[in-house]
Parts: structure tokens; C-alpha cells; sequence
């Protein structure tokens, strides 16, 4: 080595030296780091129907929530956060398992016995599913559980095994359960709930819950501070009804003009208030340091068709995403999602690349308690820990869901929210698709979060791919999917659709019913229809009438396929919940029904018409066949005074249901004559 190589070695090292002293003396200076256990305790807050920008920290656009932007700011968020359900039971079912919610009949909200069956659901979580109360509780850990349960027990389902089973130690829970719980007054299913006994009874008002659920949590933390616990604190907030204490709703009137909003704004500012109330408890504790608190929602916000036909908007924000409560678009089950653990995760980060799932939370919580899985159980979430200890990462597996045919009955009111019955998110890309291979959309959410550009025509083999692991996981879960389906692209729902009436196209309102081809083959979900304004309805009044509806497919063997009129005059053709045609028609107040005998033998590639012909005569018809007839005074003397519509009844009933009782599945022709009806002899 040359002399002046050496000079310079050894200028090198004498600098490092000196900069590795100062750098031990800032050490040194530095306080102790705060002291933690190996093991968090974990308070697990679960809130109701709060939509991903509901938090302002998460881009509420017109309120503040103070409290949870804290614990944001002390924490760290997570962007990609997903429930596995769009609709309370099944989402709870999925975060309390780390399976999913498919594997146990839950597949959408529990209510009474006859209508889960109707569904093909179980009335209850099984006692014997695993849960992440059970693992910790193994460990060592004190256990409860208060708030909203809904995964058993409530209407007339008396049999579900208590909170105890699934292994919390303590509960409070709401009507949607059993056991100790709260009942709101006035409140028809907290009533329903008295009658099944089982547990003492709180009474309050709805705006008195999260306080008393916060009230029991803290109670309970105190008891186990010292020790190890896991506590789930599960708000009925900010699910409606909204009923804030008096004279709150109020003070939101410059906020906004809509009145429900005025009244969720006031509920969501006293649930931040009450978690605010939780947080500082467990600060006041000393036991910031030793505690993991998860916040997130279980759905997306509320979608009842009630608040469009008031002409307002739903309460309740999605930020940047499309879809609501019960889709699996976006806005339906990407969720606002908060760790902290104070001197673990790094205060004040954004994650906003690490997919991670609700069901990823029982393997995640099992990994961070050094908890144990048991021996034999296999959970479909996987241990993302490393993701909220700081280290964004892809996820291992793909996420799946199921919400819609043939388990899910209610459906968004908006139309265009209404999703397919599948999907699966993998990477950056997200495909949507029913079990027949049928409104197939693939989105890359990297690129395109808010889901407005399809991909499913330039990328198929992407789609063909995604669609083939959503076949193996279906089959895996035990969901069918139709044999040699393949991808199709959606169809288009134009704002008018012809209908023909005595032999011209008459345009109609679409109300979210999608075009199949250039043909007139029409494709009705729940809540979708053609409407005709009263306007344009062909006139009734001393006419004989014919309607003839050609029927490619009936997903849900049920519903209206064309009624005018309502109760009071008006007709109806329909098939019944039992599967029979049927002719209804209400004449001066007066409804007579012609109905079949028998059950539809087939509800593919069917003609259904119905006559009604001078004397007052009433013919069904099958196929050509006459399956029922009936006999009224007359023809109608006075015009029907609401529209016709296509696919549902939309105002008063003019059949034996309740509206709009949706027909779901795939229509070909639909044709109307009152000018030329044939004549029921070539029937005889």
C-alpha cells in the first residue's frame, strides 16, 4: 500500500470513530424506549354500517371525528382494508372465524327460522366454529365481548348457543343475540328478543348504547389490567335508524339540508366521542404501550331504497369508491381500518399498498399473543402482522366473496350498485361476476379504485384467470357455479326500453334493467322494472286485453312480470312464491285471481299470457296451455290510476304479494294488445 493510500485509511477511520462516539453519546442521551410486553392486549372495535370516508381521516367531507383521527394519528392506517361480506352477519361471522362465513350457512343477515331456511342458511354460527376468543382465551387471556352480536339468537330463534361458547368470558350484546343485552325501547325486534328470556335486560334508549357497551368495556379492562385481555367492543351505531338524543340532530342544520344526514352526523359524533372516551381510559391506565386497539366497520353504509324515493341521499360516505352496503363494488366492503399500539407500530402512517381481509385478523392476533391455531383447524386468513408492525407486503392469497343468488335477498337501492354475485381481489386486479359466467368486470384498483373502467374485454386472459380461482374457491366453500360458464362482459341498461303495445314500441323508464343483445332480451335483478307512466299505459277501460311475456330464465322462480293499476284497479301477471302462474285483477276495489294448480314445470324458454276477454272472463296460459281461468263482473269501467311496469310492481299491488316483489332473470318479449285481442276459442 502506497504512503499516501495510508494517510488516507487512516483519516478514514479516525472519522468514523469520532462519528460512532457522537453517535453512542446521542444514544446514551436518548430516553430509555418505553418499556412493553411481548404480547398486546387487544380491544377490537367493530362499528356498524360505517362507510369508508365516514372518518374524517379517512375524507369525510362535511363533518370532523376528532377522536378516531387520534387514534389515527398515533397509529397507522390501512387503505386496502376489506370485510368479507357486505351485510352485517356474514362480515361478523368472517372476522370472528378467520374462515369464511360461506363454510358455516351464513351467507347474508340472520332472521327468523323460516325465512333463513328460505335462504339456505343456518339460524346460528355453529358453537363448534373456531374463533379467535378461543385461541386467546387458551392463551391465557380474559375475554368478552359487548355490543352487537347478530350471529344467533333474536326473532324466534331461541337455540343459539350464548356469547360463552364461542369463547368470551363476559358479554353484553344487543337483541340480535342472547344473553345478557340491551333493549332499545320501542325497538319491535328488542321486543321480539324479551320474549326468548335467556339473560338480564338493559333498557335504554338507541342513542344510550355505545355508551353502555363503552362503559362495560372499560369495567372490564380495569378488572384484567394487570393481566392479559381481549375485549371486542362492537357498537349497534352507526347502523339506521339514526336516533340521537334531542336537539342534537339540530345543530347540523348548516351542515346539511338532508334530515337523515342532520341525524347520522349527530349519531357518529357521539359514537367518536365514546370511543374517545374508551381510548383515554386505557391511556389513563398506563396501558397505551401494552395495548393493540383495531378499529374498522363491518359494511359499507346504507343503501334502503327508502331515501332515494324521498329524494335524498343515503347518510354515509365511500370517498372515492362506488357501491354501498349489500355490493361487493368497493364501497360495499373496503373499510376504514386503524391499528395503534403505542411504542409498536410507528405513529402516523399510511399504508396504502398492503391488501389485508377481516379474516386475516384471527391468524394476525394469533401471531402477535403467540397464541396457538388449534391442531386440525385450517383458517382462510393469513397472518398479516408484519403489515401492522410497519412492512407493507403483498397478501399471499387471493380475497374472495359471495353476496347476492341464491342465498342474499336484499340488495342496494340504486340500481347501477348492485353487484354481481362473486368476485376476488389478487394483486392489484379485481374481477366481478355472477355464477354464470354472465356482467363479468375486471378492474385494476392500483390504477382505477373507483371501478370505471372495465378491463374484461382487453384483458381476458387476466379474467379467465381470476374466474378460474374463483371457481376453485366456490367449489371449495360449497357454492355452485354453472358448469362451462366462461366470462362475458355485462350488458348495457339504456335509460329507455320499448315495450310493445297494440304494435308499436312504447318507451319506458329502466330501472336497472340490463340489455343482453339487440334483440329485446332483457336481464331483471331485484328491484329492477321498466316503467311506463300512466301517460303512455295502454287504456283498459272497456277493452279486452291480452299480455304475453316470453321467459328465457327465472333465477329466483318468483315475481312480477307485468302489472298496471294497483289495488284498486289494475292487473297483474306474475308467477306466486310457490312457482305458479297467476292473473290477478282488481276490478272497483274488488281482486280475482286466476291462478294454476300446479307448480311451473320449467322456468326456462316459457310463454306466459293472459287474457281478459268480454263478459269479464280471465284465462292463464302456459306454454298455449290454459292452466287457470276466473270470472269478473266485467270489463274495467274506470282507467287504472298508477303506471305499468315491466319486471316489478312499484306502487300499490294489484296481485296477492307484497311490493314491488321483483322478478329476477332473463325476459325476451314482452307484448301488450287491447285493440285486437285474440280470441280465447283457439284456447278451448
Amino acid at each position: 500500500m502506497s504512503r499516501f493510500r495510508t494517510i488516507l485509511v487512516t483519516a478514514f477511520l479516525l472519522l468514523s470513530c469520532t462519528a460512532i462516539a457522537q453517535d453512542d453519546k446521542k444514544e446514551k442521551e436518548k430516553p430509555p424506549p418505553p418499556t412493553r410486553p411481548d404480547v398486546p392486549n387487544i380491544v377490537f372495535i367493530f362499528i356498524d354500517d360505517m362507510g369508508y370516508a365516514d372518518p374524517s381521516c379517512f375524507g369525510n367531507p362535511k363533518m370532523k371525528t376528532p377522536r378516531i383521527d387520534q387514534l389515527a394519528a398515533e397509529g397507522l392506517k390501512l387503505t386496502n382494508f376489506y370485510v368479507n361480506s357486505p351485510i352485517c352477519s356474514a362480515s361478523r361471522v368472517a372476522v370472528t372465524t378467520g374462515q369464511y362465513q360461506g363454510r358455516w350457512g351464513v351467507h347474508s343477515y340472520l332472521n327468523s327460522r323460516a325465512k333463513n331456511e328460505a335462504r339456505g342458511m343456518k339460524n346460528y354460527l355453529s358453537g363448534d366454529a373456531p374463533t379467535t376468543a378461543k385461541m386467546l382465551k387458551a392463551n391465557g387471556y380474559a375475554t368478552a365481548h359487548f355490543g352487537k352480536w347478530h350471529m344467533g339468537g333474536g326473532r324466534d330463534v331461541d337455540d343459539a348457543p350464548l356469547p360463552k361458547a364461542y369463547g368470551f368470558d363476559e358479554s353484553l350484546v344487543s337483541f340480535e343475540g342472547l344473553g345478557d343485552r340491551v333493549m332499545i325501547r320501542g325497538n319491535g325486534l328488542a321486543e321480539q328478543s324479551r320474549k326468548l328470556g335467556q339473560g338480564k335486560f338493559i333498557e335504554c334508549e338507541k342513542h344510550e348504547t355505545t355508551g353502555i357497551y363503552v362503559d362495560r368495556t372499560i369495567d372490564f379492562i380495569r378488572k384484567n389490567k394487570d393481566g392479559k385481555f381481549y375485549v371486542r367492543m362492537f357498537p349497534n351505531d352507526v347502523h339506521d335508524a339514526f336516533i340521537p338524543a334531542e336537539g342534537e340532530a339540530e345543530k347540523f342544520a348548516d351542515v346539511t339540508s338532508n334530515p337523515e344526514e342532520q341525524k347520522f352526523f349527530a349519531v357518529l359524533k357521539e359514537m367518536d366521542r365514546q370511543i374517545g372516551r374508551l381510548v383515554d381510559a386505557i391511556d389513563e391506565m398506563g396501558l397505551a404501550e401494552k395495548t393493540l386497539i383495531v378499529f374498522t366497520s363491518d359494511n359499507g353504509p346504507t343503501d334502503w331504497p327508502k331515501y332515494y324515493k324521498q329524494g335524498i341521499e343515503p347518510p354515509g360516505f365511500t370517498g372515492h369508491f362506488f357501491g354501498r352496503k349489500w355490493s361487493l363494488f368497493e364501497g360495499g366492503i373496503r373499510m376504514p381500518f386503524i391499528a395503534r399500539w403505542t411504542g409498536a407500530i410507528k405513529a402516523g402512517k399510511s399504508d396504502n399498498t398492503s391488501p389485508m381481509a377481516a379474516i386475516d385478523l384471527s391468524p394476525t392476533f394469533a401471531r402477535l399473543t403467540r397464541s396457538k391455531i388449534p391442531e386440525g383447524t385450517t383458517l382462510d386468513g393469513v397472518d398479516q402482522s408484519s403489515v401492522l408492525m410497519g412492512a407493507p407486503s403483498g397478501r399471499s392469497k387471493p380475497i374472495f366473496w359471495q353476496y347476492g343468488a341464491p342465498h342474499a335477498t336484499l340488495m342496494p337501492g340504486k340500481a347501477n350498485h348492485r353487484s354481481p354475485s362473486l368476485a376476488v381481489r389478487d394483486g392489484a386486479f379485481k374481477l366481478l361476476i355472477n355464477a354464470d359466467g354472465g356482467d363479468a368486470q375486471l378492474f385494476n384498483l392500483m390504477e382505477d379504485p373507483g371501478e370505471r373502467d372495465n378491463l374484461v374485454k382487453i384483458q381476458t386472459d387476466k379474467a379467465t384467470e381470476l374466474w378460474g380461482k374463483i371457481k376453485t374457491w366456490a367449489a371449495d366453500v360449497g357454492y355452485e357455479i354453472k358448469s362451462g360458464a366462461v366470462p362475458t362482459a355485462p350488458y348495457t341498461e339504456p335509460e329507455m326500453l320499448p315495450i310493445s303495445i297494440n304494435g308499436e314500441d312504447v318507451q319506458g323508464k329502466n330501472v336497472g334493467v340490463g340489455v343482453l343483445d339487440n334483440f329485446g332480451t332483457w336481464k331483471f335483478k331485484a328491484g329492477s322494472a321498466i316503467d311506463l307512466p300512466k301517460d303512455k299505459a295502454p287504456d283498459l277501460v272497456g277493452k279486452e286485453i291480452s299480455v304475453l311475456i316470453e321467459i328465457k330464465e327465472a333465477t329466483a322462480k318468483k315475481g312480477v312480470l307485468v302489472a298496471q293499476g294497483g289495488d284498486r284497479n289494475g292487473f297483474s301477471v306474475y308467477i306466486t312464491k310457490n312457482g305458479k302462474s297467476a292473473f290477478s285483477v282488481c276490478l272497483n276495489g274488488k281482486r280475482t285471481i286466476a291462478e294454476s294448480r300446479y307448480q311451473m314445470k320449467s322456468f326456462t324458454d316459457v310463454i306466459v299470457e293472459a287474457r281478459l276477454l268480454k263478459g269479464g272472463k280471465m284465462e292463464l296460459l302456459v306454454n298455449g296451455c290454459n292452466r287457470g281461468t276466473a270470472q269478473i263482473e266485467s270489463l274495467f269501467t274506470q282507467q287504472p290510476g298508477d303506471s305499468l311496469q315491466v319486471g316489478s310492481d312499484l306502487i300499490q299491488p294489484a296481485g296477492d304479494y307484497e311490493t314491488p316483489f321483483s322478478f329476477e332473470g332473463i325476459v325476451k318479449r314482452v307484448k301488450i294488445e287491447t285493440n285486437n285481442p285474440p280470441k280465447s276459442e283457439r284456447y278451448k
